[in-house]
């Protein structure tokens, strides 16, 4: 039989004997337990979960000194690779100071000696010292690139092997 609504007697009937079946099961399924079960229950819980702390704490204090380790191989070699990079600069540098001592010394000695040869000696001196500069300035830039290079690999080997430690 339909009512105004729309809905007959027989499904709702049936929906309430389903809504008292599962209301039942539940009831039964949750029933509490004794209070010594209850506690022995949650005593193994905190002990089962105590356990699993325990093991993340020396899962991540493992990987946390894989990961300090290659942190510090890595900083050695960056370490290297600028060590490297100021070598050339300071050999660099120290080869333009000597060109300009002796350079100087020649434009000095030159002068002292005759005033026509004056200009032709600054101007070799010039031409010398400039020379020099761009071919330390080459030398110095590749050296650059080369340790940017080298730094970036070295950064980038570490980020894999960071990676890789942390996914074990």
């Amino acid at each position: 039989m339909a009512d105004k609504n729309g809905l007959n007697v027989k499904d709702f009937l049936i929906g309430g004997l389903i809504g008292g079946i599962i209301g039942s099961v539940t009831a039964l399924l949750l029933a509490p337990k004794s209070g010594k079960e209850l506690r022995s229950d949650l005593n193994d819980q905190v002990d089962v979960l105590k356990e699993k702390g325990n093991e993340w704490k020396d899962v991540a204090y493992e990987k946390g000194i894989e990961i300090g380790g290659v942190a510090k191989e890595k900083t050695s070699q960056l370490k290297d690779t600028a060590g490297g990079f100021v070598d050339v600069v300071k050999d660099k540098s120290q080869q333009l100071a000597d060109t300009v001592s002796k350079q100087g010394k020649n434009v000095k000695d030159v002068v002292l000696k005759n005033k026509e040869e004056n200009l032709e000696a600054t101007e070799e001196a010039v031409k010398n010292v400039k020379e020099e500069v761009e071919h330390a300035s080459k030398d110095v830039q590749k050296a650059a690139d080369k340790a940017k290079t080298d730094a970036k690999k070295t950064v980038e080997a570490g980020k894999v092997e960071a990676e890789k430690i942390a996914k074990k």
